[in-house]
C-alpha cells in the first residue's frame, strides 16, 4: 500500500474510533454525557430529541466510516462498500441537521462538518476501490 494510503486509513480509523466512542456515549448517557461535553441547555435538548431516522442515519455514518478505514488499513475490497454505506449515512444525517431542524444553530461552529465528513466519505469510496485493485500510485 502507498504511503498516502497508510496516512488516509491511520487518520480515517483514529477518527473513526473517537466518533464512534462519542456515539456510543451520546446514545449510553444522553443529556449527561452533553452536558458533561459543554453543551448549551439549548444544544442538549436539540440533540436529545433527534428521531430514530436521523440516528440511524449517524450510527451508519460513524460505523461505516470506522470499519471502512480499518478495511482499507486491512487491504479489503468492503472498504469502498463500507465508504459508501457511511456516505449514505451522512448524508440521512445532513437531511435532518441541516435540510429540516436548525441543526446549523445547534451545532455552532461545527455546523459544516457532517458536510465535510461525507464528502471526505464519498471520495474515499473510490480511492479505496482503486486502491485495492492496485491502481493508485505509490
Amino acid at each position: 500500500m502507498p504511503w498516502h494510503g497508510w496516512l488516509l486509513g491511520g487518520v480515517l480509523a483514529i477518527y473513526g474510533l473517537a466518533a464512534g466512542f462519542d456515539h456510543f456515549m451520546s446514545l449510553a448517557q444522553g443529556e449527561a454525557y452533553y452536558r458533561g461535553s459543554g453543551m448549551s441547555d439549548m444544544q442538549v435538548a436539540y440533540f436529545s430529541a433527534q428521531p430514530p431516522w436521523a440516528i440511524a442515519g449517524w450510527t451508519v455514518s460513524v460505523w461505516a466510516g470506522l470499519w471502512g478505514a480499518l478495511a482499507m488499513l486491512l487491504r479489503r475490497r468492503l472498504a469502498s462498500l463500507l465508504f459508501a454505506l457511511a456516505t449514505g449515512g451522512s448524508l440521512v444525517y445532513i437531511a435532518y441537521v441541516l435540510v429540516r431542524t436548525n441543526g446549523r444553530e445547534a451545532m455552532g461552529v461545527l455546523w459544516a462538518m457532517p458536510l465535510v465528513l461525507a464528502a471526505l466519505m464519498a471520495l474515499m469510496v473510490p480511492y479505496s476501490h482503486y486502491l485495492a485493485a492496485g491502481r493508485v500510485p505509490r
